[in-house]
């Protein structure tokens, strides 16, 4: 057992780092470590696309296991492309995060880049592979079961070969997930692309308080925190897979305190403005919630 979970590990692992050095180089080529962004999603689709490809024999649990990340990372790949690379305007040059981050850093333009590829990439990496553990723990523990032998032959028992109502459950909260996560995203999209050209005063700029974004200020951070409790249900049923918890607790705690909601909130041009002021006042910060009257 802990044998094919290492294998799924290191094979994922080779994958989406391999990826990860490829993607820096171009990086530094272009001189844009915000390049990084687009792969968050992709990296998470490696994972359970190698899990898959190495499962034998793929039940319906596991495809159904593996898919759920497959799914997700493809959509918010395609999404974070358009707006990152884009057809907003074109692309927007590097993250004032990471050009905040170069000149924190104190490094020449080439030591920057060298250090990017550590704590940027493949931080990135590592994290993707922490969060990921519900899927290469479960997949490597898929097979444990009873072993009947019979003629001389040995039978395994899967015992986590169907789908049952705990991975049912878990799959319809990642649905629930996916779709706020999906809707709000093509709202934003949508808002963003009918005020690009704003040119009024910052601090009354517009702010997008309709459809989902009416009862949580961040339904797409929302969104990703339940499908990947919901995956977490899914890994559940197999052995030990209950253990990996620590990874939505991670990736919700991300959404909420550090590179998410946050992160967000805390930039001085949203400070400014006061419509998004007194949105924060009538609108949840993350649970979604009926509007406040005030």
């Amino acid at each position: 057992m802990l044998t094919d979970i290492l294998v799924n590990f290191f094979h994922a692992a080779a994958v989406v780092f391999g990826l990860l050095t490829l993607l820096w180089a171009v990086s530094v080529a272009v001189k844009d470590a915000s390049l990084v962004d687009v792969f968050w999603g992709f990296g998470f689709l490696c994972v359970g696309a190698v899990c898959l490809y190495l499962a034998s024999p793929k039940t319906a649990y596991l495809w159904l296991l593996g898919l759920l990340p497959v799914i997700w990372g493809a959509r918010l790949t395609l999404h974070l492309f358009i707006r990152n690379i884009g057809f907003l305007g074109g692309h927007r040059g590097e993250d004032k995060r990471y050009v905040a981050m170069r000149k924190r850093s104190k490094l020449s333009e080439a030591g920057w880049r060298l250090r990017s590829l550590f704590s940027v990439y493949w931080g990135q990496g590592l994290l993707i592979m922490i969060v990921s553990a519900p899927i290469w723990v479960s997949f490597g523990t898929h097979i444990a079961g009873q072993v009947i032998t019979s003629g001389g032959n040995s039978i395994y028992i899967h015992a986590n070969a169907y789908i049952n109502l705990l991975a049912l459950f878990g799959a319809l909260l990642w649905l629930i997930g996916f779709l706020f996560e999906a809707i709000g995203d093509w709202q934003l999209f949508c808002f963003m692309k009918k005020h690009k050209d704003y040119d009024g005063p910052q601090e009354d700029k517009p702010v997008l308080n309709t459809g989902l974004w009416r009862y949580t200020r961040h339904p797409n951070y929302f969104g990703n925190a339940c499908m990947w409790w919901g995956i977490w249900l899914v890994a559940c049923e197999a052995p030990w897979g209950w253990a990996t918890i620590f990874a939505p607790i991670i990736m919700t705690y991300l959404l909420t305190n550090v590179s998410g909601k946050d992160l967000l909130e805390k930039e001085k041009d949203m400070s400014k403005r006061k419509n998004y002021k007194l949105y924060i006042k009538r609108t949840s910060g993350f649970i979604p919630m009926p509007p406040k009257d005030n």
